[in-house]
């Protein structure tokens, strides 16, 4: 928790200094997970929560690009994904839907595999495609609702006495997320 606070703090202390020149847009989103882990055993359910933000550079009237990072949790498993992030939205950005997509590699933490002196827990792709709307406040700050799909990978391995990987599981969860955000200009 303290690695998202001080993500938080950093990007946006990077927004107030840059953003009288720059035109960069701040999205702090919130929201819960629901989805499913697909191994090659059995898939499982899992439910949680999310917090998000992002940091993004209008280029031209219909697309934004940018960097983000977030903290995905998981029942027994925790997330911060680093991610670049492509918005794209109507001419008349203020009032209107819009597509995002966020692209990025993960550190993962499993508390089941924590103590394991056996297995190692390991974050790899991030991607998360999504819809949404936003809602132009004034001329500096919006709300915004979304859905997205978010694919994590992740590697399970398992280790010999001699810590060297005899087999390693690749992991999929798949989940939807609904997310609510405030962003500042």
């Amino acid at each position: 928790m303290k690695q998202i606070i001080t993500l938080l703090l950093v990007f946006m202390s990077f927004n107030l200094a840059y953003s009288q020149n720059a035109q960069l847009n701040t999205q702090i989103e919130v929201g819960g997970l629901r989805g499913i882990q697909l191994s090659k055993t059995f898939p499982i359910l899992k439910s949680g929560a999310l917090a998000e933000i992002s940091v993004t550079k209008s280029l031209g009237d219909y697309v934004q690009l940018g960097v983000g990072a977030a903290y995905l949790q998981l029942e027994s498993e925790e997330f911060i994904p680093l991610f670049l992030q492509c918005r794209a939205h109507k001419k008349n950005q203020s009032n209107s839907p819009y597509f995002t997509t966020s692209i990025g590699y993960t550190k993962a933490r499993n508390s089941d595999f924590e103590n394991a002196i056996y297995n190692n827990y390991i974050g790899k792709v991030y991607f998360s495609p999504g819809i949404g709307y936003y809602y132009q406040i004034n001329e500096k700050w919006g709300l915004s609702a979304g859905l997205s799909y978010i694919m994590q990978k992740v590697d399970l391995e398992h280790l010999n006495t001699n810590g060297q990987v005899y087999h390693t599981e690749s992991l999929t969860l798949d989940l939807i997320s609904f997310k609510v955000g405030i962003s500042f200009h």
